[in-house]
């Protein structure tokens, strides 16, 4: 079976039900980072082109559409660094011509440095770049970048489009337990992102499987700590919370495979994202459970199902 290029909805802690779109292949990104839920970074790259054609991923977009999918965003993302594609900008703007539905870019800001790469996102209803280091030892760290980009160069891109971009920025902080998540590195990070001046500051740390073990999550009430030295734009990102969901009989094992293609899930997610009972999500996943298709992973609190190969 084929992976699509459009998947979901899936529960977004930052965009409630998201229509995901891949521009790239999996894990093609600019950025190796160690908190990634989708694991190492397979291809890091800064070469921009079209990887995935605009024409082909459209066909699909119009697919969902005309299915009458139930989206509070349609979020240009996926399983690499949405920016290196060439062709985000024409499909922006084609996206916005067949639907009311707003258009959202998450982006590791690695490419804003780029005055093409800028002007390709102006369309965009909200762009959710992230930041989340404050010197340049802590941005190899956390980030492991492509050897040509520079933390320096990553905020100055970051200045320059808050200042050109007309739609909503909402700016992301990853935070992990003994790296960067201190009240020193809170009061470190503000004094950037004053000059930045996103309208939100997204604190996040990890809630599903990381790339590497050592990326631990923050407690909560640490992380609401770290909030308030940011200033009254920050706040915590909670979990999705969904509505209760009902039986669905068709194409249910194809959406949560494409689903778990790109990030570890709860059960929960799963049956918020796809708008079916957790019973019935269950009589599809534990039979790929036992035969080894599907793994799950434990952190000893919340249960993950992981696809254990790419499709």
């Amino acid at each position: 079976m084929k992976q699509r290029l459009v998947y979901g909805p899936v529960p977004s802690r930052r965009l409630g039900r998201s229509l995901g779109v891949d521009l790239v292949p999996l894990k093609v990104c600019s950025y190796d980072c160690i908190y990634c839920q989708l694991g190492r970074t397979k291809q890091r790259t800064i070469e921009r082109k079209p990887y995935i054609p605009a024409k082909e991923i459209l066909v699909q977009v119009r697919e969902k559409l005309e299915e009458g999918v139930d989206a509070d965003y349609i979020t240009l993302a996926g399983s690499g660094e949405p920016t290196l594609n060439t062709e985000i900008g024409p499909l922006i703007h084609e996206i916005k011509e067949l639907t009311q539905i707003p258009v959202a870019v998450l982006t590791n800001g690695s490419l804003l440095g780029s005055r093409q790469v800028r002007e390709s996102l102006i369309e965009a209803d909200a762009v959710l770049p992230s930041l989340d280091a404050h010197d340049e030892e802590g941005f190899q760290t956390i980030n492991r970048p492509h050897p040509e980009i520079r933390l320096e160069a990553v905020l100055e891109g970051l200045s320059k489009f808050r200042q050109e971009y007309p739609g909503q920025i909402w700016l992301e902080v990853f935070i992990l337990d003994g790296i960067n998540a201190t009240p020193t590195d809170a009061t470190h990070f503000k004094h950037w992102i004053e000059k930045v001046n996103p309208q939100k500051v997204h604190v996040n740390t990890a809630v599903r499987p990381p790339a590497e073990t050592y990326a631990r999550r923050v407690p909560l009430q640490e992380m609401t700590t770290f909030c308030n030295i940011i200033g009254e734009q920050a706040e915590v990102i909670a979990p999705f919370k969904g509505t209760e969901r009902h039986e669905r009989g068709a194409d249910i094992e194809e959406d949560f495979l494409n689903i778990l293609a790109r990030r570890p899930c709860t059960l929960d997610d799963i049956s918020s994202a796809l708008n079916v009972h957790r019973n019935e999500i269950l009589k599809h996943i534990e039979p790929l459970v036992k035969n080894g298709s599907i793994a799950i992973v434990s952190d000893g609190s919340v249960a993950h199902y992981q696809l254990k190969k790419p499709r």
